[in-house]
């Protein structure tokens, strides 16, 4: 169960809610602060809707909230778009009426930092006059973006990202290989979202970075080439280029590590890589050229000509 994994994983989130619920203080406003937040946010949204002390996640409040069904919860994420004053005045709005499931009220507000300033004070205002029955759960990944004024009057509970050993283990008990596990948790540190990834789709361009990596540093006349022939005729989207870049990144990593006698996470292909000859300043300066083109491919609509960019600086 939900809890019993939050008990574990998230101590300190979960010590909070369950004294704080089991005294019944309660308070109007939670902030959780950290990028591993969708988890504890869901508990907590169950535990204010449940009729146990906390969120039991049997009971048909709980159900609608996992199903995303409670008809008395208000979501607005700040990476859709930018939080305005409007938005606020929406839940204002409708929480003036009466509760249709007759039962608390709750306006979830997903990366609050990227809320306006119009939309932070309106916010406020509402923080200020608490009204009984009316929730408040906000996440944020930077504090230093959230007025002061709105952090002291919520609960502020750290969330800590999962621990890669975890979810290489759990992987692996998936039947994932420790090569793959190892990649995968330093790419993405949410076990759900890894459990969606395209493992063909991964294995297929894990193939064309070992082969990148192959060519950039023992055939370099055939890096252009293979790289347009292979990974930009198979995988030209916006998104398996970016995995490409970061799973590249991983690699070079593993390169320095390699020759520092340190563990790699590519693990199948450790002699491989001791084969290769490179100084330590030309791995930084080529990480950093494939750091900037990650940077700037969500600006650039010609993916091809970024990439063809890169090859010819590195």
């Amino acid at each position: 169960m939900l809890k019993d994994e939050l008990k574990e994983s998230q101590p300190l989130f979960y010590h909070i809610i369950f004294n704080e619920f089991q005294q019944h203080k309660i308070p109007h406003a939670f902030l959780l602060n950290g990028k591993n937040t969708e988890k504890p946010l869901e508990f907590l949204t169950m535990s204010l809707l449940c009729d146990q002390t906390i969120a039991c996640e049997t009971c048909i409040s709980c159900q609608k909230v996992q199903h995303h069904q409670f008809a008395d919860i208000i979501e607005i994420d700040g990476l859709d778009e930018s939080i305005k004053k409007n938005h606020i005045e929406y839940i204002q709005s409708t929480f003036k009426k009466s509760a249709i499931e007759g039962k608390n009220k709750i306006y979830i507000i997903r990366h609050i930092e990227n809320a306006t300033k119009e939309a932070m004070n309106s916010l406020l205002k509402i923080l200020e006059e608490p009204i009984d029955g009316i929730y408040a759960i906000f996440t944020t990944q930077n504090m230093n973006k959230v007025l002061p004024t709105i952090i002291s009057r919520c609960q502020v509970i750290d969330i800590r990202p999962n621990r890669a050993a975890d979810l290489k283990q759990r992987l692996m008990q998936q039947d994932i290989d420790e090569e793959n596990s190892n990649i995968l948790t330093a790419l993405w540190n949410d076990i759900d979202t890894i459990l969606e990834v395209d493992m063909d789709n991964f294995t297929d361009i894990k193939v064309e970075v070992l082969n990148f990596i192959d060519d950039l540093f023992s055939n370099r006349e055939n890096l252009i080439i293979n790289t347009q022939i292979h990974l930009m005729k198979n995988h030209n989207n916006k998104e398996d280029i970016k995995l490409f870049l970061n799973m590249l990144i991983i690699a070079l990593k593993d390169l320095f590590h390699v020759k520092h006698n340190q563990k790699a996470l590519f693990v199948n292909h450790v002699e491989k890589f001791q084969s290769f000859q490179y100084d330590n300043d030309d791995i930084i300066r080529k990480t950093e050229l494939i750091l900037d083109t990650l940077n700037l491919i969500d600006y650039n609509a010609n993916i091809p000509l970024l990439m063809d960019s890169m090859m010819y600086r590195l």
